[in-house]
């Protein structure tokens, strides 16, 4: 199954039509999951960055899945958990200078505690960490996945207003 393709979009800017090579990508969905002040991470190597990231579970939609369904999906077979209460944090363009991809923000809370279902080739660690450390590694420059970023910083600002 083709996930991506490389197309060129013909698009007016001013008074002409300029050409803008572009990867079109199904969408994506990531997971901000919380429990007992913790959050729930997943560690794997990215070819692309070349090292170990921290991130949150997340993956590609398959065409004929909702965000919410990929979220729960990615969620189950990335850290084996699954969740019992969803809420919608936003959507984001993560990089609309070449690509059509939306990537939509969830946060999980009432979770329980499954069997990890990795695909062939993965090799995914399942961490937990409070979400203060969370906080501190993102402000160290130790978190530097962009979805991650964007949610845990999303929720901190919601939660605080709530307080």
């Amino acid at each position: 199954m083709v996930l991506f393709r490389f197309i060129t979009k013909d698009v007016w800017v001013g008074s002409r039509v300029r050409q803008f090579k572009m990867v079109d990508h199904p969408g994506a969905a990531a997971v901000l999951a919380v429990q007992d002040g913790k959050v729930l991470l997943v560690e794997q190597y990215r070819p692309a960055a070349g090292r170990q990231m921290l991130e949150l579970p997340a993956g590609t939609i398959d065409r004929s899945e909702s965000p919410l369904d990929c979220a729960r999906r990615e969620l189950e077979e990335e850290t084996g958990y699954s969740a019992e209460n969803w809420e919608v944090l936003g959507h984001i363009y993560p990089t609309p200078g070449y690509t059509n991809e939306v990537l939509h923000l969830f946060c999980a809370s009432g979770l329980t505690k499954g069997e990890q279902r990795l695909e062939e080739g993965e090799d995914i660690d399942v961490r937990w960490i409070p979400l203060e450390e969370v906080e501190a590694m993102i402000d160290r420059g130790e978190i530097n996945d962009a979805k991650t970023i964007i949610s845990v910083l999303k929720y901190l600002r919601k939660t605080r207003q709530q307080s």
